[in-house]
């Protein structure tokens, strides 16, 4: 570890803040997992300028695997990495144990943090949540980072959130993935003094640099591989430009990304909001268009429709991704 564990929160709040880039998981064709093809995900989000890469998230199927492929995945991940910037791995499980299981070999194989989320449908108290993150944060000194979303049927309040950050050590940023940059700014009120506030939303990246200067983490989001391509890194340089105070020139880049915004509403949210999960086929056949692996979901995610892959064409096309 590049730190101990009562340094977690210092150390977060000095190497996290910035573009977090996640992985969408790529498949074989028999479902396995394709775990070559998480070095040109890793590769072009650094060589575009991300500041973090973020493994085994969300949109990257974990749900799905075994924590036999989880941990391989965080293995390679950290080999390709290899210390060029900070490497957060996704240790969410239901299961205390699998989780603590997880979190440990995170830290084994060279993971500078982990993300974990509270249990799906096992979280229905703030108790239970406070002793199911000390039991893990207690067993292990990496820094742990929050994840606080709806799909898991438990939102923490920013009061919580702020008191799991003063009550655990190595509790040292969180990923606000509720879609609402107000609960956002008011847990970085109560809490930004401890730890990294991060919200994974790009429609209001501008907003968290704004409000949220010294932590702002667009954290685990598709957008860094997604919203751009290396000849293309608008998102990369529209954010260099917010923090160097050039505003004006900032959001015309900003602006010429609204077709991508466009897509993920139509493609993502609406299902996330609705149903409580992501529509990865669509995200996975973005990828593949902007040249990056992607293959096929484990059921029981849906098959992609006509409909949705016409709309990632046109809105990418748009957004002059692809020809």
């Amino acid at each position: 570890m590049k730190y101990a564990k009562n340094q977690a929160k210092e150390w977060a709040r000095a190497n996290l803040p910035g573009l977090g880039g996640g992985i969408i998981q790529p498949l074989n064709e028999d479902y396995s997992i394709d775990y070559a093809g998480i070095t040109p995900w890793i590769e072009r989000q650094i060589e575009m300028g991300v500041d973090s890469i973020i493994c085994d998230g969300a949109c990257g199927e974990w749900l799905t695997f075994t924590v036999e492929e989880r941990k391989k995945i965080h293995e390679v991940s950290a080999k390709v990495v290899n210390g060029r910037v900070p490497l957060i791995a996704n240790t969410s499980h239901p299961s205390l144990l699998s989780a603590l299981e997880l979190v440990q070999h995170a830290e084994a194989v060279g993971a500078d943090a982990v993300m974990h989320v509270t249990p799906y449908s096992n979280s229905s108290s703030n108790d239970g949540v406070y002793r199911y993150y000390k039991y893990i944060a207690d067993r292990v000194n990496i820094g742990i980072c929050l994840y606080n979303t709806n799909p898991t049927g438990y939102v923490m309040t920013p009061e919580f959130i702020n008191e799991l950050a003063e009550k655990i050590p190595n509790v040292c940023g969180i990923k606000q993935g509720i879609g609402s940059l107000d609960q956002t700014l008011k847990t970085y009120k109560l809490a930004g003094d401890k730890i990294v506030v991060g919200d994974p939303m790009e429609d209001y990246w501008p907003d968290q640099i704004r409000y949220m200067p010294d932590t702002a983490f667009q954290f685990c989001n598709f957008a860094p591989a997604l919203f751009q391509t290396p000849d293309k890194p608008r998102l990369v340089q529209y954010t260099k430009l917010l923090k160097q105070g050039k505003v004006d020139a900032a959001m015309k880049i900003y602006n010429e990304l609204a077709p991508l915004r466009v897509l993920f509403r139509e493609t993502q949210i609406a299902s996330l909001m609705g149903k409580g999960v992501f529509p990865l086929t669509a995200l996975k056949y973005w990828a593949e268009r902007l040249g990056l692996p992607g293959g096929p979901v484990r059921p029981p995610f849906e098959l992609l429709s006509d409909y949705v892959r016409d709309a990632v064409d046109s809105r990418l096309k748009e957004a002059g991704l692809i020809k």
